[in-house]
């Protein structure tokens, strides 16, 4: 999943700093900038130097990370950019 935040608008000066990712199904908070907060290692926000993109990174996706997640910026008025994540099974894999 990821988020540009947009050069020239009130919010890209220092914005990598207020940047999080919400995960809605129990409203957690995983992210602030580039700290994580969830004890979940498997979540990461990751920022590209000289850009404005943000992206949360879940490694190893569960069925279960399926839902409505939001990247907040924490402006006045506060800012969002819901995404809502689909995660299916891998119906490729052989096993034996």
């Amino acid at each position: 999943m990821a988020v540009r935040v947009v050069e020239g608008t009130p919010l890209a000066r220092g914005a990598w700093e207020r940047v999080s990712w919400v995960r809605h199904r129990d409203i957690h908070l995983l992210t602030v900038g580039r700290y994580t907060y969830t004890s979940d290692q498997r979540f990461e926000a990751m920022h590209s130097p000289h850009t404005e993109d943000w992206s949360l990174r879940i490694r190893y996706p569960q069925l279960k990370d399926s839902g409505l997640y939001e990247c907040q910026i924490s402006t006045t008025p506060p800012m969002g950019h819901p995404l809502y994540l689909t995660i299916v099974e891998d119906t490729n894999v052989a096993t034996c």
